[in-house]
């Protein structure tokens, strides 16, 4: 360098060795995450003719250029010193310790070789899409379902089995008892349209009772309107009776008073008859419908064992109270049957009778509407 009249550089100014410079550490050999960041710097360079020595070495054109070892890519400061040392100004900055150089190498044994694994796995071919199909539609595969044995498919139809009955035993459960409540309701209805069917009855008779006094008084007001006739008469006109006849005239009257009050009488004791049938109609229709009677029906005894097995498949707690609720509720209903035929029984027997009563009332009151025109009649004739 002295023949170009350049003076020797300073030793002071002189690049800092690479182990005092952490920036300047070589790069980790087959690091899969920094390879191939400087494709260009490993290409040979083309040798220089006239390139001095010192410092136009690094600083000339030919340092910029693709191929040199200071070229695109590579760090241009790693052999540039600092004029403060190495610590930078005032060697305050960042210096040179046992953890800043054995950085590498405590990766290492952080990560365990994962350098090695992570190349091992990438020179490693990417398996195709069709040999992973056929690996997933193997035996045991992920999503695929397991055949079942004999064993578990047996026993896969006895629940559903014995699922089934459950299911169909609680729906007899639910069925008796809406119709049990039906039936309660229907029950409800008669009694209560046969207990109005007696009360009509009674208003009935009470009006066919009521029209045999306006028929007595109908034939009162006609002997009196016949009085009234031959009173009315002329006031010289000489009303002599035949006195040889009077002993008999005077037996027939008392005859026709008798036969008319045997008359009336034995109209108000049929009138009454009536009435008294038509009550105790209703109490031995509602008798009949009591607990302890004739037409009541008990609750039946239990099945037996025999009979109800032949319903059950497994014999719990649950099966047998749902058993007991069944048999319970076809008794109940089979009483509710018997008890609304007698209900319905009781209420056509109650209809024809005041269908006959209605009979009788509409005939005696044709006959009093009758009277009660002639009577008329006749106080108009009267002058």
């Amino acid at each position: 360098m002295k023949k170009f009249g350049f003076g020797k550089k300073d030793k002071s100014a002189s690049p800092a060795p690479a182990a005092a410079n952490p920036y300047a550490q070589p790069p980790p050999a087959a690091d899969p995450y920094a390879q191939d960041t400087n494709k260009y710097a490993n290409m040979a360079s083309t040798p220089r003719t006239s390139a001095p020595d010192g410092d136009s070495g690094a600083g000339g054109y030919g340092a910029d250029k693709y191929g040199s070892g200071g070229g695109y890519g590579a760090n241009r400061y790693d052999n540039g010193g600092s004029k403060y040392g190495a610590g930078g100004y005032g060697g305050l900055g960042r210096t040179n310790s046992v953890d800043t150089t054995t950085t590498e190498a405590k990766r290492d044994d952080l990560f365990g070789g994962a350098r090695e694994r992570y190349a091992q796995k990438a020179s490693m071919p990417e398996p195709s899409r069709a040999d992973s199909g056929t690996s997933q539609g193997g035996y045991g595969a992920y999503g695929e379902e397991r055949q079942l044995t004999a064993e578990e498919e047996e026993e896969e139809d006895i629940q559903a089995t014995k699922q089934q009955i459950r299911f169909m035993k609680q729906e007899d459960v639910s069925s008796t008892r809406n119709a049990l409540r039906i039936a309660a309701q229907a029950e409800e209805t008669g009694r209560a349209t046969l207990a109005r069917l007696g009360a009509q009855g009674e208003r009935l008779h009470n009006t066919e009772k009521n029209l045999d006094l306006a028929a007595n008084h109908n034939r009162i007001a006609e002997e009196r309107a016949k009085e009234l006739k031959t009173l009315n008469k002329s006031m010289f006109a000489v009303h002599v009776s035949n006195p040889f006849t009077a002993k008999s005239r005077r037996a027939e009257r008392d005859q026709e008073i008798i036969e008319k009050h045997r008359s009336e009488r034995e109209q108000r004791d049929a009138t009454r008859q009536a009435a008294f049938g038509s009550q105790q109609r209703m109490e031995r229709a509602f008798k009949e419908l009591q607990p302890g009677d004739a037409g009541y029906r008990a609750p039946q005894t239990k099945s037996s064992l025999a009979e109800r097995s032949k319903y059950q498949f497994e014999a719990d707690s649950e099966d047998e109270e749902m058993e007991n609720e069944i048999d319970s509720n076809l008794d109940a209903l089979s009483g509710a049957a018997g008890r609304l035929n007698l209900l319905a029984r009781a209420t056509g027997r109650e209809v024809e009778e005041q269908n006959k009563v209605i009979d009788t009332i509409t005939r005696k009151t044709d006959k009093v509407d009758d009277q009660i025109v002639m009577n008329r009649a006749r106080l108009d004739r009267i002058k």
